[in-house]
């Protein structure tokens, strides 16, 4: 074979090897994304859905606040590939949520400002705001949050008075999603 041959095989090689990874990476994304699904759709079905039946209420039911039995948990935010990107403590009536000490979350990002408190945090907190107008709940058992940062990077996210077991849910499921969000930005 002559030198010729060789470079001509050996370029041909490269360039297969190269569609080759590119078509590997592009896979990698859309099974992340397909994970992503699955464990969103997983976080949902894991909690037992109670069924109320069609009766009338004898007197007004608060809703069910998460259970003090329950006085703290800590659940960690973790990336697809298992990067630690923070922590979520649970307690009685409260959340916090810290990034990973190796993350700087920006809390002007666009996933931070205009989906999680914009979208999640402020709609619900005015729900609960307008619900109070009515008496329920009581101004004192609406949620609240409050971010804590540093030179415009998240140092925790204080959210209290989370309501009934959906909500929180829907909280650590948007929180997730957001950390998960400005880490790919970051990358």
């Amino acid at each position: 074979m002559s030198e010729e041959n060789t470079r001509k095989k050996l370029a041909e090689m490269k360039t297969y090897l190269e569609k080759r990874v590119s078509e590997l990476n592009q896979e990698s994304l859309v099974l992340s994304s397909f994970l992503e699904v699955v464990d969103n759709i997983l976080a949902e079905k894991s909690f037992r859905k109670i069924e109320i039946p069609n009766k009338k209420p004898i007197a007004a039911v608060k809703p069910p606040q998460i259970e003090e039995e329950n006085t703290a948990r800590e659940t960690a935010i973790l990336a697809v590939g298992g990067t630690n990107l923070g922590e979520i403590l649970f307690e009685h009536d409260r959340l916090i949520v810290t990034p990973a000490k190796s993350m700087r979350f920006d809390v002007n990002s666009p996933p931070w400002r205009s989906f999680l408190i914009a979208k999640v945090l402020e709609p619900m907190r005015a729900k609960d705001a307008e619900l109070s107008k009515g008496g329920k709940p009581q101004q004192s058992e609406a949620l609240a949050y409050q971010v804590t940062e540093d030179d415009g990077a998240l140092k925790t996210l204080v959210v209290r008075n989370l309501g009934d077991e959906k909500r929180l849910r829907e909280l650590e499921n948007a929180i997730r999603w957001t950390f998960k969000r400005m880490y790919e930005k970051r990358s």
